[in-house]
């Protein structure tokens, strides 16, 4: 009776690993199809799908070496790492993002506005 138990334990063991494993490989292909529609389509990855990818061990978290893909996070890690524990939640991630994405969008406005008024004859002020 004790090896029908522990023949049955090994069995639901093997069984459970080989499932998780299928289920950590469908989640990184569901990542990267997302990916490659992005980039197809000439889109940058949004920040969700961005966290994702750089998450290479899926663990919701962001360490430094996980960071080293985006090298405006790792830049920003002290400012970004609000609770000092050495690695970024989604939320942290987001927030700098967010602080990262408003800085080079203002930068693009401004570099616009720049040229737009040199070709238009105006003069650019220092």
């Amino acid at each position: 009776m004790k090896k029908l138990v522990l023949a049955g334990a090994a069995l639901a063991l093997a069984l459970g690993t080989a499932y998780a494993e299928n289920a950590v490989k469908k989640s990184e292909d569901k990542v990267e199809g997302k990916v490659k529609q992005q980039e197809q389509h000439g889109g940058a990855l949004n920040n969700d799908t961005s966290f994702r990818v750089l998450d290479k061990n899926h663990d919701g978290y962001l360490t430094r070496s996980e960071a080293a893909g985006n090298p405006d996070l790792v830049k920003r890690w002290a400012e970004a790492d609000k609770n000092k524990d050495g690695k970024l939640s989604r939320v942290e991630y987001f927030r700098i993002m967010a602080k990262i994405d408003t800085h080079t969008s203002a930068e693009k406005v401004s570099k616009s506005t720049d040229s737009k008024s040199s070709a238009a004859g105006g003069t650019k002020q220092k």
